[in-house]
């Protein structure tokens, strides 16, 4: 052995942000004069220095070096033991290096910043506020809440067990404020609330914020109101004080020169024609339009016939069916509505569901053909309707298929780990069932 260290103490204590100094002696056991290179283990090189940082020692001579810890004060830096080593190393023979250990605690410091975000919010009747908490110390804080305020007009909604924050960590918590009662009208009521942060270390914080409650009918919406309806008053006023006598006399006046007109043109009714019934045109027999006449009918496929314009022209019974499953991300899949053997699908209404805001695409094919393709990202529900119906024949298949990129975050909801869309089909089955045999 070359060489030997003594520590003066083998285990000592630092506040972050403060420092400690250790002396070391160091003997030279050769018979040599060795110059020696002091290392220290265990700790990062920012945290440590050695004055001197070498020493020349002749032999069975010895001399003293301070080695000085200075661990900054940040979360970043544990509470807690950490082993370190003083080693010395001979230039001339480093093989024979020689390390002394010791412990070096660091001592635990508290830190807590704590925010009401934002700090006031209006509503009808509730808003939510989120409380950001911040670890700045070196240890992990166990925080409890409490809300004060000075009234009973309103509740509050918080954790009830307390919530755990690790150092150099930011936690966000949630906080309902929800009035009891409904503002009709009137100006709008603040209600100051104090949120109380309450740590392990028993030193209570406390965060002023306000929530402003609105009246659902405001003095603004109250005066377009009554704007609205004095105009709508005068309207009325107009279209029954002039507006609609005048257009009773032009139609009065029109009737009696139609009539005047037709007097002049085909003569004096003969006494032997028969009455008019009232409401009925004065035209004779065969004057109508073909097939108009005594005891014709409207001809199938007409107005208002089955079929035909004004009725139904889908026939077969109204059906609905929907399509829900999951898409792991980074994956695909389909499923599919199968027409029954028999049976024709006239698809006229589909809805996709993008519930969680997934990200990615979606396609509906109806028979093999594509009708619509989606990104899923653009929205979270989409109705389609179409004017001429889709035709889907029997043992066709209407397919919804997904390309998951991304799982999306359901409202007031951690991230899925899985993509989830619908597909609701809304139409007219037609055909008769096949018969099983």
């Amino acid at each position: 052995m070359r060489a030997s260290a003594n520590l003066a103490s083998t285990s000592v204590s630092v506040a972050p942000g403060g420092s400690v100094e250790v002396p070391v002696t160091v003997r030279n056991a050769g018979d040599t004069v060795e110059a020696y290179q002091i290392e220290i283990l265990g700790v990062p090189d920012e945290w440590v220095s050695v004055q001197p940082p070498t020493l020349t020692l002749y032999p069975a001579g010895s001399d003293t070096v301070v080695v000085a810890f200075r661990p900054p004060r940040s979360a970043r830096v544990d509470a807690g033991d950490r082993t370190f080593g003083v080693r010395v190393v001979p230039s001339e023979y480093p093989d024979s290096a020689v390390v002394e250990e010791g412990v070096l605690t660091v001592e635990p410091f508290t830190e807590l910043g704590a925010q009401v975000q934002p700090p006031s919010r209006g509503g009808l009747r509730s808003a939510r506020y989120r409380v950001d908490l911040d670890n700045l110390g070196n240890v992990t804080e166990q925080v409890a809440f409490a809300v004060t305020e000075g009234t009973d007009q309103v509740t509050f909604a918080l954790p009830a067990a307390p919530v755990s924050v690790p150092n150099g960590t930011r936690v966000e918590t949630r906080l309902r404020v929800r009035a009891r009662r409904l503002l009709w009208w009137g100006a709008p009521r603040e209600y100051p609330f104090t949120v109380e942060v309450r740590p392990g270390d028993g030193q209570s914080r406390t965060i002023d914020a306000l929530f402003v409650q609105r009246p659902i009918f405001s003095p603004g919406l109250l005066k377009l109101l009554a704007a609205l309806l004095a105009l709508l008053l005068a309207l009325l006023a107009l279209w029954f004080g002039l507006l609609r006598p005048q257009v009773e006399s032009a139609a009065r006046e029109a009737v009696e020169a139609e009539n005047a007109r037709r007097v002049a043109q085909d003569g004096p009714q003969s006494p032997s024609a028969e009455p008019v019934p009232p409401g009925a045109s004065p035209s004779a027999p065969g004057d109508g339009a073909p097939g108009a006449g005594p005891g014709s009918t409207v001809p199938p496929g007409g107005p208002g016939a089955p079929g035909g314009p004004g009725g139904p022209a889908l026939g077969g019974e109204q059906f609905a069916a929907a399509i829900t499953f999951r898409t792991s991300p980074n994956g695909s899949a389909e499923r599919s509505y199968t027409v029954p053997e028999g049976r024709t699908f006239l698809l006229t209404d589909f809805l996709v569901d993008n519930v969680q805001g997934d990200e990615g695409t979606l396609t509906v094919t109806a028979n093999g053909v594509r009708v619509v393709t989606y990104a899923l990202e653009n929205f979270r529900n989409q109705d389609y309707h179409s004017v001429t119906p889709i035709r889907v024949p029997e043992r066709g298949r209407v397919t919804l298929t997904v390309v998951c990129r991304r799982p999306g975050q359901p409202v007031n909801a951690p991230r899925a780990t899985t993509c989830r869309e619908s597909l609701y089909l809304n139409g007219v089955l037609t055909g008769a069932p096949a018969e099983e045999d």
